[in-house]
């Protein structure tokens, strides 16, 4: 029986809780946060590096981290970037 293939960039699961009333929040008030792996380019092609940004868009606004994620802690920054998103906005009032 041949053996099942694993991706060397396959994500991590996290090691924590789930925030699943932090992620609806935020994407209920257009806010996403996703990740983007680093890629090189030697000799005309590009390779993949293990290392990930976080970006944070919310309408017109884009941020991006510093590539300094692998891939076995990238869920958990991304969880816990919703949770403090949430933590910092929740019940605060939109003034128009």
């Amino acid at each position: 029986m041949p053996r099942i293939k694993k991706n060397q960039f396959q994500l991590g699961s996290p090691k924590g809780e789930n925030p699943i009333k932090e992620m609806s929040w935020c994407i209920s008030k257009h806010t996403y946060v996703s990740c983007i792996p680093e890629a090189v380019k030697e000799n005309g092609y590009y390779r993949q590096t293990n290392r990930y940004a976080l970006t944070i868009r919310q309408g017109q606004n884009y941020r991006q981290s510093d590539f300094i994620y692998t891939k076995d802690n990238i869920q958990d920054a991304i969880l816990d970037t919703y949770r403090e998103i949430y933590k910092r906005n929740y019940g605060k009032t939109t003034e128009e």
